[in-house]
């Protein structure tokens, strides 16, 4: 049984991450470029940071609720299966889920590159309004 128990909840903890990095970036963007999501196209600019940050949240949010329940229900199937079973559906459970997010890491480097220019300033003026807004609504000094 404490097989069972440490490989379900080794199968839970990315899906958990997703979830609390999502909800977390949906309101918050680090305010310093030492910490969070850190590539070279995301550290150009603010901008590229914020709207990095902002994508991830909406990303991962859906992603976290889509895998947590798969995982969870995933793991029950194979309660009554011996060790080696449990073991190797949390191994591909765990697989699973780093692939999605790598998919989601690609998906927000993609964004960054069709939105921001090489020296980090967006494309459009939409985004960089919406880059701006976001950063007032979360700047603490009011």
């Amino acid at each position: 049984m404490t097989t069972w128990i440490v490989s379900f909840l080794t199968a839970q903890m990315i899906p958990v991450t997703f979830l609390a990095f999502g909800y977390y970036y949906k309101n918050h963007v680090p305010k310093t470029m030492k910490s969070g999501y850190r590539t070279r196209r995301s550290t150009r600019s603010r901008e590229t940071w914020v709207y990095a940050h902002r994508l991830l949240g909406r990303l991962f949010r859906p992603l976290g609720w889509v895998t947590l329940p798969l995982s969870f229900f995933g793991m029950f199937a194979v309660l009554i299966h011996n060790e080696p079973a449990l073991e190797t559906a949390s191994g591909v459970f765990c697989l699973v889920q780093a692939a999605a997010l790598l998919g989601v890491l690609i998906a927000v480097e993609r964004a960054l590159r069709k939105n921001f220019d090489e020296t980090g300033y967006p494309n459009d003026a939409e985004i960089y309004a919406q880059c701006r807004e976001d950063e007032a609504e979360n700047d603490p000094r009011g």
